[in-house]
């Protein structure tokens, strides 16, 4: 997300509908895989009901770096 729109609740309106829709389609749950870094990120997860299930070590790269990823479900 631009920062200069960042912290205004669009990112919890957005994924609280993708919540609602997977759920009146039927869906078991929701895998978020979310750069384990990205605090901002895993705060809003977490907070819309995900649990944090694991971490898959250095399994992405970017800007020559290796980056761990943080694997969130939520259960509908």
């Amino acid at each position: 997300m631009r920062r200069d729109v960042a912290r205004r609740g669009i990112g919890r309106q957005v994924l609280t509908h993708l919540i609602d829709v997977a759920t009146v389609s039927g869906f078991h749950s929701i895998i978020a895989r979310i750069e384990s870094t990205s605090i901002a990120s895993r705060e809003l997860h977490t907070a819309c009901g995900f649990k944090l299930v694991g971490v898959e070590q250095q399994v992405a790269r970017k800007f020559g770096k290796w980056l761990d990823i943080a694997v969130l479900q939520i259960i509908l």
